[in-house]
């Protein structure tokens, strides 16, 4: 692959686009949460019935992008990204209008399902910026889209001020439409010629062999993964730790969590712009081997019942790093495959919401009454970094003593 110019589009437009593609998905599932009640009153159903639609969401998100990662490589990015983004409005809005429980459950699905077409933007970051300026972009848009999560319930709690939970979708609908037609103006479909890949069962079955057969890039992507699933930890346990155990208010927790978020934007703003020259895989072990001794300070915590303060130093530690190992992992097993960035950004996408639920499950289901489990899974996801990062710094000493021989 040939990475090409985007001189007609320019740098912060095309920055821009990528983050309002990759943000939708994290304001489609954190934006409705204030009108959760509101909507289980509408359906006459219970709150749980209606918190499933999460599970949905995420379960055809990552569903859609195992798919659509798959046939970005047989078709047009840009193409397939459109068509993505206009389901995603028509779902969006569809389920303001629905009136029961098995219509939003579907509309919800179909709705997270095209949101896996934001897939492609890593692989469109790489098709036009190549392996040396890709990471940069992915620094930048990551500090980007951490900001969604934490700004969606807010915006979602000023909706329902001025107008009921239907009002959350029908702005989500806009939101997309807008994010689409950005997209067709500044990155039309004739605008993104890449050589494609044949679409049949052989061709699919190639590139995922491709992808899952060769070890360096698993790791990778296990790396960043494995380093994302402590947050989600963190997303499921610190509502009890911060507030119930630690006794923080509602306020004060919420300026906490926007501690993390600066925190992990820095260090996204630190990756881009003074570590840019800096080899990506050098900085991914770097990244790996800091995480994981901030995970151990965490079990510490934990281990020894320490106060609040020491968890907040903890946890923004082990989020603003972070900043490093996401976009250094993904930019690394970007380069380290040729024509086969659709799958690997699908698998990286599985991979990474796959281990985010599962360390998010062992929280929830754990009987909480300190912040041992929160810590201590946090910790474990660290370690298990550490030992991708260290296969990967082994490979690579491997690889310059052959060199060397």
């Amino acid at each position: 692959m040939n990475p090409k110019s985007t001189s007609s589009i320019g740098y912060w437009p095309f920055v821009i686009l990528m983050a309002m593609i990759f943000s939708l998905s994290p304001f489609a599932i954190d934006m409705y949460l204030p009108g959760l009640p509101s909507m289980a009153k509408y359906f006459g159903s219970s709150i749980d019935a209606i918190e499933a639609s999460v599970a949905i969401y995420l379960i055809f998100f990552a569903l859609g992008q195992l798919i659509l990662g798959a046939l970005a490589d047989s078709m047009n990015k840009a193409k397939l990204l459109s068509i993505g983004l206009t389901v995603f409005a028509i779902a969006s809005a569809m389920i303001a209008f629905t009136t029961s429980i098995e219509e939003l459950y579907f509309w919800r699905a179909v709705q997270a399902f095209a949101s896996g077409s934001s897939v492609v933007v890593f692989a469109l970051i790489y098709h036009f910026y190549g392996s040396k300026n890709s990471n940069q972009i992915i620094s930048y848009v990551m500090a980007c889209v951490v900001i969604a999560p934490m700004v969606a319930p807010m915006i979602g709690s000023q909706i329902l001020l001025a107008a009921n939970w239907q009002w959350i979708f029908l702005v989500l609908a806009g939101l997309a439409l807008v994010t689409l037609v950005t997209q067709l103006r500044l990155l039309p479909p004739k605008h993104v010629v890449t050589e494609l890949q044949p679409l049949n069962v052989a061709a699919l079955y190639s590139g995922y062999r491709k992808v899952l057969s060769n070890s360096t890039t698993m790791a990778y992507i296990l790396a960043g993964g494995s380093a994302f699933a402590g947050l989600f930890a963190f997303i499921s346990g610190s509502p009890f730790v911060y507030m119930e155990y630690f006794g923080s208010t509602p306020e004060q927790f919420s300026w906490l969590v926007a501690l993390n978020a600066v925190a992990m934007i820095s260090m996204n703003l630190l990756n881009a712009r003074l570590l840019k020259n800096v080899d990506t895989i050098n900085k991914l072990i770097v990244a790996g081997v800091l995480l994981a001794a901030a995970g151990i300070y965490l079990a510490v915590v934990a281990y020894l019942h320490l106060s609040l303060a020491y968890v907040v130093v903890g946890v923004i530690l082990y989020v603003g790093l972070l900043g490093l190992t996401a976009a250094n992992a993904i930019s690394a097993a970007l380069a380290s495959v040729q024509g086969s960035t659709g799958v690997l950004s699908g698998v990286n996408g599985v991979l990474q919401f796959g281990l985010g639920a599962l360390a998010s499950a062992v929280v929830s289901i754990s009987v909480s009454v300190d912040a041992t489990t929160m810590n201590y899974t946090m910790a474990l996801c660290s370690l298990v970094t550490l030992f991708f990062v260290s296969v990967l710094y082994f490979n690579k000493r491997i690889k310059a003593v052959a060199a060397l021989s």
